[in-house]
């Protein structure tokens, strides 16, 4: 069951949209498989496995169902279908990974979960990297915003990588995430710098500006607690420093003589055909009321209102599930994902809280990946639980762990 589990995460993270675009393999057939397969996993285990304390996750899947059953009475249903089958999967998949480590195969799963994660974050990083060197995308990206950033070898300094999963600013979405568990965790130094730098670069391939201001301003924060940090060796600050300088010289030229990341640094922050458009996505709600909004509209409603508005994406995943679901709805599981992920949040310190949930909520509200895709918040998720400190330093070999991280579980 262990194998079974490793290969669905595997399997989830490695073969991606634009994977599954260029073996011209159908996504959303990819998409039932995986949710078949928990599902069976879960019943198989249902004898040896408890679910008392996972109340939390079933209650969203109970929500979820219950918005099914009434858009079904409702006749909206079926235009909408693919967006209620996503925030299904997140709590569903969610539930093969144990809350704590009670048992050898707990053990197990989260170890080799944790591996999965690290080396997709790796692998997603060095193709995103190695696309831009190229100067071509090596799966297929099929843009449906009628606005394509698959620019061709003479409009190099436009050029965005793709990597594995859909848009530019999913895969950023992504690597953002993973970056902030990294750099806040009880990793030594060297592997944070080394895997932020990494995740970095990544995002400038990614060419997506709020990813960029946001890896940028929790690093700063990690470099001034490191500066503050008494217990930190003079060697490993001096290390970070050096690297950081002579990291942030090669960014500089790659940034203002290559073109990487240069959406953000050689146009307005406020162009009309991109961040503009997150403001003017707002006027979908002129001339409604909230009661036009409480229990969601249907896919055709929600259509004609972006044409109406001028719109032809909302790039922002709380106006997409509020127009679609309802804001009774999303309230509803704001709250029960609050109580779900609460004791988890409880267990970093203060400081490593605010850059992990601070950084995720930020970066996932300025597009939808979340509306278009189940994986960055499933990610999330299971990050929160995987790199609790103390779950964190029981599952991953102590070699490469701060040492202090071994004698206390928050720093």
């Amino acid at each position: 069951m262990t194998r079974i589990i490793a290969l669905v995460f595997f399997l989830i993270f490695f073969i991606g949209t634009n994977v599954l675009n260029t073996l011209k393999i159908d996504n959303y057939t990819f998409f039932y498989l995986i949710v078949a397969t928990a599902v069976g996993v879960l019943v198989m285990s249902f004898r040896t496995r408890t679910f008392k304390d996972r109340k939390y996750e079933i209650g969203v899947l109970l929500l979820i169902a219950f918005v099914i059953v009434y858009r079904i009475y409702a006749g909206i249903l079926t235009d909408s279908l693919r967006s209620a089958a996503i925030l299904f999967a997140t709590p569903l998949i969610y539930l093969l990974i144990p809350k704590e480590i009670r048992t050898k195969d707990d053990y197990l799963v989260k170890r080799k979960v944790v591996k999965i994660i690290i080396a997709f974050y790796i692998f997603e990083c060095l193709v995103a990297i190695a696309e831009y060197l190229f100067r071509t995308h090596f799966f297929l990206w099929i843009d449906t915003t009628f606005q394509s950033h698959l620019m061709n070898f003479r409009l190099r300094e436009s050029f965005r990588s793709v990597a594995l999963h859909g848009a530019p600013l999913s895969n950023a979405l992504m690597v953002t995430v993973l970056s902030a568990f990294f750099i806040t965790s009880s990793l030594k130094d060297k592997y944070k710098f080394a895997l932020w730098g990494l995740g970095f670069v990544a995002v400038l391939a990614f060419n997506a500006r709020m990813a960029i201001i946001v890896n940028l301003g929790f690093f700063a924060f990690y470099i001034l607690k490191l500066l503050g940090d008494k217990k930190a060796q003079f060697t490993t600050k001096l290390f970070v420093y050096a690297a950081s300088a002579a990291f942030f010289a090669i960014a500089a030229y790659l940034v203002f003589y290559q073109g990487l990341g240069d959406r953000l640094f050689k146009t307005e922050l406020l162009d009309q055909a991109s961040a503009q458009k997150r403001f003017d996505l707002f006027a979908i709600f002129d001339g409604h009321t909230i009661s036009d909004f409480l229990f969601g509209r249907s896919m055709r409603d929600f259509d004609l209102m972006k044409e109406l508005a001028g719109l032809l994406i909302i790039e922002n995943f709380w106006v997409c599930e509020i127009v679609l679901f309802g804001i009774l709805f999303v309230a509803g599981m704001v709250i029960l994902y609050i109580k779900l992920l609460a004791p988890y949040v409880r267990e970093y310190s203060f400081y490593n809280r605010m850059v992990i949930c601070l950084s995720f909520i930020l970066l996932a509200s300025t597009n939808n990946s979340l509306f278009t895709q189940y994986l960055p918040l499933l990610l999330f998720v299971v990050c929160l639980n995987l790199f609790r400190p103390d779950t964190f330093k029981i599952i991953l070999p102590a070699k490469y762990l701060n040492r202090y991280a071994l004698t206390r579980s928050r720093r």
